[in-house]
């Protein structure tokens, strides 16, 4: 299990517990602190003092892709799973995850879980974003629609994880750090099936930064990302990408609200002058399903929100259809 951290003082401890209180408890766990300058390094040295199964390494700072392949290049596990360390898991995410990879049919590359959207409180907050099971050999509707979310619900063997470098490291050099996730996510889908355990097994937090800031870089690194991954499969047709990079399409949104209008006209335009038609349905479909939410908020919405993520069920998380390709 590997979690980097920086500057994580204030939610690591919570991360780490929730990775203790595994149901499934052999496990190896390794924090990487990437140049913390607040007691970030201190405190998992600490709470690794307590318990064998925690390696603490340290770096300089080298951005989350550069301490999260520290990690995989150290562990001795056959699978990997990654935890943000301003995350927290389900006490049973991992045993769900193996079963869930035993079970398939074929030997997935990668198995995801459902997640739900949590607040500094650790409680459930409304998520409108689309859940939907996309097991199979389904790179087309990744690249069109992200379903992962996070790569706190994703876990990989560590062969295949290794085959690509891991995270790479080089959107950070470009100046678009963002989504390694994604990339690898991608790159994992190219080479075999993904599996789902449908179950909301991760609280992904969302914080003032995460809501507010960084949007038009995550846009440049999600558009990267979606033409380096269609570009080593070779065989995605042109108008997938297109639906992929017309996606980003979403961050305007973001911007706007946020008040960065240039940036926010800069992406359309950009989108525009390259993808045009998709660019205009993506943003038809993020205006229907504002209305719909709108008009409606009660439906599809989450049963558990506002209990805290450890009491609620991981079951009842609502599970929907795919938001434009159906296979």
């Amino acid at each position: 299990m590997i979690i980097p951290a920086w500057n994580a003082e204030r939610t690591l401890a919570r991360a780490l517990a929730s990775v203790q209180a595994q149901s499934h408890g052999d496990l190896e766990i390794i924090v990487v602190d990437d140049g913390s300058s607040d007691g970030t390094l201190a405190l998992a040295r600490a709470i690794a003092a307590d318990d064998r199964r925690i390696t603490v390494l340290t770096q300089a700072n080298a951005g989350v892709a550069a301490a999260r392949n520290a990690a995989l290049a150290r562990t001795e596990a056959p699978l990997t799973a990654w935890l943000d360390a301003d995350d927290i898991w389900h006490p049973a995410k991992i045993a769900r995850q193996i079963a869930t990879c035993r079970a398939a049919p074929e030997a997935p590359s990668l198995v995801y879980t459902g997640y739900r959207l949590i607040d500094a409180d650790d409680r459930i907050i409304p998520n409108f974003r689309t859940l939907a099971d996309v097991s199979g050999h389904t790179l087309c509707r990744q690249i069109a629609t992200n379903f992962f979310g996070n790569v706190s619900s994703v876990m990989a063997p560590t062969e295949l994880a290794r085959r690509f470098g891991g995270h790479d490291p080089r959107l950070r050099a470009w100046g678009i750090e963002g989504a390694e996730d994604l990339l690898l996510q991608l790159q994992l889908a190219a080479i075999g099936p993904v599996a789902c355990c449908r179950e909301a097994l991760v609280g992904y937090r969302m914080h003032p930064h995460n809501m507010s800031h960084g949007h038009a870089r995550a846009a440049r690194s999600n558009l990267r990302a979606v033409d380096m991954a269609a570009a080593a499969a070779g065989d995605v047709p042109g108008w997938v990408v297109r639906l992929g990079r017309a996606r980003t399409a979403g961050y305007a949104l973001h911007m706007l609200r946020a008040g960065d209008t240039g940036d926010a006209l800069a992406l359309l335009g950009r989108l525009m002058r390259r993808q045009p038609v998709y660019t205009l349905l993506t943003l038809a479909l993020i205006a229907q399903w504002q209305l719909r939410a709108a008009l409606n908020p009660a439906a599809g919405a989450d049963p558990e929100t506002g209990r805290p993520f450890a009491e609620a069920d991981p079951a009842t998380v609502p599970w929907r259809g795919a938001m434009i390709l159906s296979r």
